[in-house]
C-alpha cells in the first residue's frame, strides 16, 4: 500500500520514482520503478531504505551527522557504500519500533522527500 502511495503522489506531480523498502535485517522487501523515472533511481533508493532501516533516521537528517569530525562521519565508507545520506529515506515504526525503511529516487533530492512524506501522510 506505501508503494501504491507513493506512486500516486509522483503521478500526481507527474515526477516518475523508484521506490524500495528494505527490513531493518536489510533485505530487501519491495522495489519498484515507475516507467521513466532514471534506471540509476533503483539504487538510489534502495541505498536510501536500507540506510533509513538500519540507521533508524531520515536520511535527510543524517547529512550533518556524517561530515567530517562529526559523530557518523565514517557511516558513508562502511558496507561498501550501501548508506545514503541523500534526502528521500525514511524509517517505518510501528508502536515506537522501526521495522523497515522506505527510499523515493528519481527527482531532486527535495522532490524525493516531498513524495515520500506525501505518501507517509
Amino acid at each position: 500500500a506505501l508503494a501504491e502511495r507513493v506512486e500516486a503522489e509522483a503521478a500526481r506531480v507527474k515526477l516518475p520514482v523508484a521506490v524500495c523498502v528494505i527490513d531493518i535485517h536489510g533485505n530487501l522487501v519491495l522495489q519498484h520503478r515507475m516507467n521513466g523515472a532514471p534506471l540509476f533511481s533503483l539504487e538510489l533508493s534502495e541505498r536510501k531504505a536500507y540506510t533509513a532501516a538500519l540507521v533508524r533516521l531520515r536520511t535527510a537528517d543524517l547529512l550533518p551527522l556524517v561530515q567530517p569530525g562529526q559523530a557518523l562521519f565514517p557511516l558513508l565508507a562502511v558496507a561498501g557504500g550501501r548508506f545514503s545520506a541523500v534526502g528521500g529515506g525514511v524509517p517505518l515504526s510501528r508502536d515506537g519500533q522501526v521495522f523497515a525503511g522506505v527510499g523515493v529516487s528519481g527527482g531532486t533530492v527535495d522532490e524525493d522527500v516531498a513524495i515520500v512524506e506525501a505518501a507517509l501522510r
